[in-house]
């Protein structure tokens, strides 16, 4: 099993759409969010943040992390 996801073909999609973010975010100095939340609880919750991955054993739950996001964004505008 994959450190993100269960399927070995997603598991690459989701490293490469974080590569990608991560590249295009150091490029133009923008910040962004991703926050996968599967529905089943077998699966792992995956937050990267600027292109980061961030560890799960935070304190911080994704609501509040997509909270957050949503703020940094409002303040953005």
């Amino acid at each position: 099993m994959g450190t993100w996801h269960k399927d070995p073909d997603v598991e690459q999609a989701l490293i490469r759409l974080n590569d990608a973010l991560c590249s295009w975010e150091r490029a133009t100095g923008r910040e962004s969010t991703l926050i996968l939340v599967p529905h089943i609880r077998d699966e792992k919750i995956v937050i990267s943040q600027s292109g980061k991955p961030l560890p799960l054993d935070s304190d911080l739950e994704p609501e509040l992390m997509l909270a957050n996001a949503m703020s940094a964004r409002k303040r953005n505008e």
